[in-house]
């Protein structure tokens, strides 16, 4: 019972992990140039963040994912 909650908040965590990922597919670079040009807010931090180091949450959402998948199959 506890293994199959572990495993299944892996797979919650995975896809955390992928859905944070695929932001900078959907929105602009938050970048701009000029005086003030740091994040004005916490939604431009993330996406700054997510803009510099998505193919690190992309693969380690997936491995989360895959391994849980794999442990909820035995």
């Amino acid at each position: 019972m506890i293994r199959k909650m572990a495993l299944h908040s892996l797979l919650v965590l995975g896809a955390i992990f992928i859905i944070t990922a695929a932001i900078p597919l959907f929105f602009n670079d938050p970048y701009r140039d000029g005086p003030h040009s740091g994040p004005s807010n916490v939604w431009e931090l993330v996406r700054m963040f997510t803009y510099d180091s998505w193919a690190w949450l992309l693969a380690i959402g997936l491995l989360l994912a895959a391994a849980s998948v794999l442990g909820l199959r035995r």
